[in-house]
């Protein structure tokens, strides 16, 4: 009999290339999303129905319920942001994070490589979801009583890089000629 396996488990996410930041405790689970755009093609002959269609564009985001109250994680991916410690006293590191309403932030140019990396047993490269330009928006909503974890949503949106790739699938270490 074959066993079909389809695969399922947390994974954890690393934003940045030499020493990543990495998000490895979430609730809720972590969805990537991708999604084409088209234009549908019509001619006064036939109405409404599409003749031809046209891709118009792609989009991609990867959403992380970060479960961590990590200022420091947290000031990595909110812009506009500084984070500060007084480390006075080593064993009461004092932490602190300001978030500014600046409009105008590029969030392109704060965009990282992004990779989910599946911990299930059995995982490889070949189960990595990358996005080479991902640009980091907390969502903090958190909730102060005895039922509730409090969850700070990141939402990494896609950016195309500089060859116009948006996202891939699988092991970085395969190389596909352009």
């Amino acid at each position: 009999m074959t066993v079909i396996n389809v695969p399922i488990g947390p994974a954890i996410v690393e934003f940045g290339e030499t020493t990543p930041t990495i998000f490895d405790i979430t609730k809720g689970g972590i969805v990537f999303s991708a999604n084409f755009t088209k234009q549908d093609i019509t001619v006064d002959q036939f109405g409404d129905t599409p003749v031809k269609s046209i891709l118009k564009g792609g989009t991609c985001q990867l959403v992380v319920p970060f479960a961590l109250h990590d200022l420091k994680k947290l000031g990595v991916v909110t812009p506009g942001s500084v984070y500060a410690e007084d480390a006075t006293d080593p064993q009461n590191v004092k932490k602190r994070l300001n978030v500014y309403a600046k409009a105008g932030i590029d969030l392109v140019k704060n965009a990282k490589k992004v990779v989910v990396k599946p911990t299930s047993e059995g995982t490889t490269p070949n189960d990595y979801i990358t996005i080479p330009l991902g640009g980091p928006l907390p969502e903090v909503q958190w909730t102060y009583n005895s039922d509730n974890e409090r969850v700070c949503n990141i939402t990494f949106a896609g950016y195309p890089d500089d060859t116009g790739l948006l996202y891939f699938l699988g092991d970085e270490a395969v190389v596909i000629p352009a």
